[in-house]
């Protein structure tokens, strides 16, 4: 008669992650007897979830409270974002702080603001809240959600709302929210998506290039003065001329054009961009302006250009808000700005 063994096994958590392993080993001998050998196996897994033990995770209503109020550093604000009350914002972090046992945010004269314990905390809870919501969109196909753009008047009624059609073709499950400015804002600070901003200078990093711009010169059909069929530069000089607020470049484009002595131009207050152009296709005077920006009054023959040279003045730029980045829908607006641009 061969000897018999029998294995158990049975398995303890001791403290943290580690894990006791416990073996019984019965063996039955041929004679009858039996005898029992136990041994214990210790392991550590590097994460409870990996060894069978529940997280211990607060409830995500007070995380998501919390992880709110304090990335906008503000309950209200809060609030709003999550569509619930400020009391109920309130509750929730009341209740974190009581389940932690730590004080999340502090009082001040100007609100709330987070504590040292809530500054860590947040670092860690933020990512892990982009990372389930990344997760999420990549299970939602196409792309769909609100995206807010903020960009210059005279870009969003030039440039930009011309192309929707073709953004609601590719993306119809995207409704893209237009804010328009007449400043440059921090779209960080005012919680905006996307923004289309012109730059004179080219930046450092955070911005994408959407085009150069280059600035011609316009005036409305047989405004501008000629001489035996060519523009007659000393009579155009004379005026009226119309001077943009950015593209303030008439002595130097008549430089350009070859008039060798520019004289003093009289030159009116300089006006913002969309009421230059308005005011050149009614015949008030030439502009120079980008030629991005006055393609709708070329094509219908509303303008004309004056000269088939052109001055590279600065570039408009795509910046993205780096949080909103990660959501899908922002990112496929901005990879169709990108798109637009490179295939005109």
């Amino acid at each position: 008669m061969r000897n018999l063994r029998f294995a158990h096994f049975k398995l303890f958590f001791i403290d943290g992650f580690q894990c006791r392993l416990q073996v019984i080993l019965t063996t039955t001998l041929h004679d009858g007897d039996c005898r029992t050998q136990t041994s214990f196996l210790d392991t550590y897994c590097s994460k409870k979830s990996q060894c069978g033990m529940p997280r211990l995770l607060p409830p995500l209503n007070a995380l998501r409270a919390f992880e709110a109020a304090g990335r906008l550093g503000s309950f209200t604000k809060a609030a709003g974002e999550l569509n619930v009350s400020h009391s109920a914002i309130s509750r929730h972090v009341r209740g974190l702080e009581a389940r932690l046992n730590v004080h999340l945010f502090q009082t001040q004269k100007s609100g709330v603001a987070l504590t040292d314990q809530g500054r860590a905390y947040l670092t860690e809870i933020t990512p892990a809240f982009d990372r389930i919501a990344e997760a999420t969109e990549v299970l939602s196909i196409p792309p769909k959600g609100a995206v807010t753009l903020t960009t210059e008047n005279t870009v969003a009624q030039k440039w930009l709302i011309p192309r929707f059609a073709s953004l609601k073709a590719r993306h119809p499950e995207i409704d893209l929210k237009l804010s328009v400015t007449t400043e440059v804002m921090d779209i960080e600070a005012h919680d905006f998506d996307i923004g289309v901003r012109y730059l004179r200078t080219q930046p450092v990093k955070g911005y994408h290039l959407l085009f150069q711009s280059a600035v011609r010169a316009y005036a409305a059909p047989g405004f501008a003065p000629t001489s035996n069929g060519n523009l007659d530069l000393e009579a155009l000089a004379s005026g009226p001329l119309i001077e943009e607020a950015t593209f303030r470049l008439w002595p130097d484009w008549f430089k350009r054009a070859g008039l060798e002595e520019v004289p003093d131009l009289a030159l009116p207050h300089p006006l913002g961009a969309l009421l230059a152009i308005q005011s050149a296709v009614a015949g008030l005077g030439a502009v120079l302006m980008d030629k991005n920006l006055c393609e709708p009054e070329r094509q219908s023959g509303a303008l004309v250009e004056l000269a088939d040279f052109e001055i590279p003045f600065g570039g408009y730029y795509l910046a993205v808000n780096n949080r909103a980045g990660r959501r899908k829908a922002v990112r496929a607006v901005s990879q169709w700005l990108l798109d637009e641009c490179a295939s005109h």
